[in-house]
Formats: C-alpha cells, sequence, structure tokens
C-alpha cells in the first residue's frame, strides 16, 4: 500500500509541475509549442488535429490543459475520494499525449497511461 500511495503522491507533484510548466513557459509560446507538437507527432490523424484544432486555439488549449494538471495534482495529493477518478482522467489525458506525440513520447506516455489506469483498478 505504501508504495502505491507514494506512486499517486509522484504523479500528483508531476502534475503540479506540469500545471507550473504550462502556466510559465508552454502559455507564454503556445502557438509554437503546438507547431513544434505537429512537427514531431508521427500519427497523421494526430498531425491534422493538432493542426486543425489545436494551433489555431492554442492558447485556450493550454490554459485547459493547465487546469486538468492543476485539478489533478490536488485530486491526487489531497488523498480523498477524488483519487480514482484523477486516476483515470489522468490515464485518458496520458492516451491523448500518446496518440499526439512522437514515437518515444508514445511509448511513455503508453506506459504512463498503463500505471494510471493500474493504480486506479486498485481504489
Amino acid at each position: 500500500m505504501r508504495v502505491r500511495t507514494a506512486t499517486e503522491v509522484v504523479i500528483g507533484v508531476l502534475y503540479a509541475i506540469g500545471a507550473v510548466h504550462q502556466t510559465f513557459s508552454v502559455l507564454p509560446n503556445s502557438r509554437a509549442f503546438y507547431i513544434d507538437m505537429a512537427e514531431q507527432a508521427w500519427l497523421p490523424p494526430a498531425q491534422s488535429f493538432i493542426e486543425n484544432l489545436l494551433i489555431p486555439n492554442s492558447v485556450v488549449v493550454t490554459v485547459l490543459v493547465i487546469i486538468l494538471e492543476a485539478t489533478l495534482a490536488i485530486a491526487l495529493l489531497s488523498r480523498k475520494s477524488a483519487v480514482r477518478s484523477a486516476l483515470i482522467a489522468g490515464g485518458v489525458f496520458s492516451i491523448v499525449g500518446a496518440l499526439t506525440g512522437a514515437p518515444v513520447e508514445t511509448v511513455g506516455y503508453g506506459i504512463l497511461a498503463a500505471i494510471h489506469f493500474w493504480l486506479a483498478a486498485g481504489h
């Protein structure tokens, strides 16, 4: 149980760091960030999704990602009843990252999604 709790706390801290990174690094350069993401995406539907939806709405999308990551961090770090829901939402978020990333990100986010769902199954 301690390993599970520690893993959930580490993931919560990573989401908190992600929200801060998105706020101070990605948000001011959101359009360029999503253009770079489209160039690295290896799945053609992902490239189209990024180019047609994310790039034109880069500021709004980034603000929504900040809100999501901050919410997941709070839910996971609070250790309250929302932990399972946060793990499931984080797993889905990781799948989106896997489908829109470069090949190495696909692997990394895929593993992260599996960890999220494995932890959620234990709640």
